[in-house]
């Protein structure tokens, strides 16, 4: 099998230049592993050129198997206009050039409807799969962008118009199809009802383990490892303001940003946050991330905005990391009722004094990763590992062309 994967980049610095720390690039590597081992496929992947990225010199860098190819493709450097734009020229061109494509795996899924047409119009057989990262759902109060420019619509018509649908969560496909029903006719939404699948995917057990560490920082470690972005999604405002106010009260630990955008400067979160602690001044690598995550105690994670929660609270989760969360959608399924470290919310925003709170009741509890209830939680989280999940991808992959 022969199949064309389209990949979401998302992660960009202040010089313009594409970074590889990008979810959606480790969820491609994550997922790739375990499907080219178990299973003979080819893989192509349109990513940008080598040229647009600033920390890595081959794509070797990123990935490396005989049934791997990246092919650079042009995207727009911008995590927005990357959904509106599509040359159908520069497709073309590569299209006609690859082997006969027996699947197209699009990530961006505003992209679904221009690929589906032009395969109609070239009478191509291919199927499409559409993934959806950046679910657009005003009508339920949870907008991604100004609803002037709402992605709603052409979210909808990509999975209409796909072959399998795809969702990161359950979470997330109860928002699509709640958000649906409010705009959209039932007979189209229950089309899409009849091929959506979830693949909740997003960490991989095997490259958390390849760089386990066990020793600790000598103080105790707080980390942010979300971006920090205009938009303030992460809510990397409020954090910085609680972990300052912390700081008044006791001086026995330390925050670390993996800051993966690089949109604040160093010098400028040097000014901004009182217990910074520089562990690298720029990217890092997945061999140091990995490891800082296990020398780490406690992470934060204030994202509510995509329901399924980021890759890296999973990922720190694994590494035994207490994770300071709200209680809501995919945060809430993997620790539970019972869960102690829930910050409170207003809305999409995590409230200040919760979050300090939090940070210091599980700074005085550490010994909470050696609970029971800890290990049921890891038992919960480890559901969306690439090794849980990648036989279940590759039998509805399998199932498109029965």
């Amino acid at each position: 099998m022969n199949i064309l994967y389209i990949l979401q980049q998302s992660i960009y610095n202040n010089e313009n230049k594409w970074i590889s720390a990008d979810s959606n690039i480790n969820m491609l590597v994550g997922i790739l592993t375990e499907i080219v081992e178990k299973i003979n496929w080819t893989v192509y992947i349109l990513i940008a050129p080598l040229k647009d990225f600033a920390d890595i010199k081959s794509y070797d860098n990123i990935f490396k198997h005989k049934n791997v190819i990246f092919i650079p493709y042009t995207y727009p450097i911008d995590a927005f206009t990357i959904r509106q734009h599509f040359n159908i020229i520069e497709f073309d061109s590569i299209f006609k050039e690859l082997p006969k494509i027996d699947i197209v795996w699009n990530n961006i899924i505003e992209l679904s409807r221009n690929i589906k047409t032009y395969l109609f119009q070239k009478s191509k057989e291919t199927k499409l799969i559409s993934c959806c990262y950046w679910m657009d759902t005003p009508e339920i109060n949870e907008a991604k962008v100004a609803t002037e420019i709402s992605y709603q619509y052409r979210q909808f018509d990509g999975y209409e118009c796909s072959d399998l649908c795809i969702f990161t969560c359950k979470s997330t496909k109860e928002a699509f199809f709640n958000n649906a029903k409010l705009v959209f006719k039932s007979n189209k939404i229950n089309q899409i009802k009849k091929k959506s699948f979830i693949w909740d995917f997003g960490f991989s057990k095997k490259e958390a383990d390849t760089y386990k560490l066990e020793e600790k920082f000598e103080k105790k470690t707080i980390l942010f490892l979300n971006r920090l972005s205009g938009i303030n999604y992460t809510h990397h405002i409020e954090f910085i303001e609680a972990v300052n106010k912390l700081y008044e009260k006791r001086k026995d630990f330390q925050v670390i940003f993996t800051n993966p955008s690089g949109k604040y400067s160093i010098d400028e979160l040097k000014e901004l946050v009182k217990p910074l602690y520089i562990y690298k001044e720029g990217s890092l690598n997945r061999q140091e991330y990995f490891e800082l995550l296990w020398k780490a105690d406690i992470s934060f994670h204030g994202f509510i905005l995509e329901r399924m929660g980021g890759c890296s609270q999973v990922e720190s989760l694994y590494c035994n990391n207490i994770t300071i969360m709200p209680m809501v959608f995919e945060y809430a399924r993997r620790g539970g009722k019972k869960y102690p470290y829930y910050i409170d919310h207003d809305g999409d925003s995590p409230i200040v004094d919760s979050i300090v709170q939090k940070l210091n009741y599980a700074l005085d509890s550490l010994d909470y990763i050696n609970t029971n209830e800890f290990k049921e939680i890891k038992i919960r989280n480890n559901q969306g590992a690439f090794e849980e999940i990648s036989n279940n991808v590759i039998k509805d992959i399998k199932g498109l062309l029965k």
